[in-house]
This record gives C-alpha cells, structure tokens and sequence, in this order.
C-alpha cells in the first residue's frame, strides 16, 4: 500500500524577527533595521528578489548584520541558490555564533540538499543554543529518520512534543518513526493523537488507514481510508490505498469505482493498480 513518506513538517524556514538596532552609531544602524524590515516585508509576500536586495542594503550599511545574512540566505533558498544560502546563513553564525535560529536554518537547509549529517549537527548546535526549541527537535527527527536512526528519531519528536504536546504534526512524524520497528502500539496512539488535535488531518487519516490494513483490521482500515478522502476529496493516496483494501476483501465493484477514481486523477498511478478484469478483481497494485 501507498503510504506518505516522513514529511519533515518543520522544514519551513524561520526568519530572525524584526529587532530594534541600539548601539552606538544608532543612526546608521536604524537604516540598516528600515532595510531589513522592508526585506521581511517582501519576503512575506514571497517577492524574493525584492527582499534579497533590500537586505543586501542592510548589509551594505552594516556588514555585521547577523540578522540580515540570516534573512539574506533565507531568500536565496527561496530562489533555489542554496549553495549561496548555506555560505550566508554561515556568516550569520560568524557574525553571531549563539544564533539558534540560524544554526537551524542551516541544518534544515542541509537537508533540503540532501546532505543528512550536516542536517543533523547543526540542528543539535541549534538546540546546544536554545534548548527548548521544540522546532529545532522536530527538524532533527526528520533528518534521524532519513538516516534509518529511528530510535534517536523517536527521542527527538518525543522531546519537541513534551516542548509542544499539542504539535499534531509532530505526533504524527514520532507515529511514521515508529512504523519501521512496527511499533503499532505507539503508531497508533500517535497517529489517534494527531487527528484528535487537527480533525481536518487527512494525511494522518490515510496513515490510520495502513496501519489498520497491516494489522488485518479492514473495517477500520475502510473507515479512516473514507475519512481522508472526505476531507481531501482528490487525495490520491488514500483513494489507492481504499482500493487496495477493497481488493483484500474481494469487494469488485467498490475496488473498480475507485480504480476509475484513480484513473481519472492519475492514470499512471491507476494503471499500475489494476491490469486487467474478468470474473475477479485481484490485487496486482505494488507494494
């Protein structure tokens, strides 16, 4: 069955919010904080190629602007120059070498690019410098997970989520860590977790619905399945996976509605479900 993979639901990148300049040359540096400002503005409206010049304003009036290289990398990132993004976010740190935030847009950018190890040490200097930054945790899971460190995942999301213990997202992503040791138990107390806190969590519904399929309890499978789609009518996944289980229990004429469903949304999916039909139905969709 199709299932989502981990999402790192914190992957979103933090910006350094707005902070008033007080040091000695107060009036240079309140240009280079209108700079800034005006950057984050742009930046909020997603005209990244507007923010990165009004940051490099800032910087060009102050060029220890930690703040502003922070942002500055941010918007690169944006723009898929993630190699000039990583450089930035470093000197953000140089500039600044306790600036949490940074330390955690490094390593999320990190692993945006694949490179799973730098993700993971600079999300844990993220943390060394402020340690209840429930996000930071979140983001550390993820990468764990990617590197098949599942029980160091697990005490991650399970640290952010005493940090947060209302994070649906976070819920879920602790069920996902736990599903390669087949921990059902804590699968399912997460995922229930996850959707009691966000009803409208289709993802998490469809996640219901596996982890009931693998442990042959198909009624409910059907129920958390039909769930997802309602609140995501389009939801490829689980119109898959509530094929798959219709199949399982030889029901064909539900099995072939959503065939025609998937089809209709997307036939490559589609045709690797069903290959043919006769008399039966049988389940030829991959694993």
């Amino acid at each position: 069955m199709k299932r989502a993979s981990l999402m790192m639901v914190a992957i979103v990148f933090l910006l350094a919010g707005p902070q008033d300049a007080t040091s000695q040359n107060a009036t240079r540096q309140h240009t280079a904080s209108g700079y800034r400002k005006e950057g984050l503005r742009y930046y909020d409206l997603r005209q990244f190629e507007k923010a990165a010049e009004a940051f490099k304003k800032a910087l060009s009036l102050r060029p220890d602007y930690a703040d502003a290289y922070n942002d500055l990398g941010l918007a690169y990132a944006a723009m898929g120059r993630h190699d000039e993004a990583i450089d930035l976010i470093k000197l953000a740190i140089y500039h600044k070498p306790e600036f949490a935030v940074a330390y955690f847009n490094l390593g999320s950018e990190y692993y945006r690019i694949g490179d799973l190890n730098a993700a993971v040490r600079f999300l844990r200097d993220a943390i060394r410098n402020k340690p209840d930054y429930a996000l930071a945790f979140n983001n550390l899971g993820a990468a764990l997970s990617e590197s098949d460190a599942h029980i160091e995942a697990i005490a991650a999301y399970e640290q952010a989520l005493r940090l947060r213990p209302s994070w649906a997202q976070a819920h879920r992503n602790l069920a996902l860590a736990s599903w390669p040791a087949e921990d059902y138990n804590r699968v399912f107390k997460h995922l229930k977790q996850a959707v009691s806190l966000k009803p409208d969590y289709f993802e998490a519904y469809n996640d219901l619905g596996v982890a009931h399929y693998n442990k042959g309890q198909y009624t409910e499978a059907v129920a958390s399945l039909n769930q997802a789609i309602k609140l995501k009518p389009e939801y490829e996944n689980a119109i898959y996976n509530l094929g798959v289980v219709r199949l399982t229990l030889k029901q064909r004429y539900e099995a072939v509605a959503q065939y025609q469903r998937l089809k209709a949304l997307n036939p490559n999916l589609a045709s690797g479900g069903i290959s043919t039909f006769g008399n039966e139905l049988y389940d030829c969709w991959p694993s």
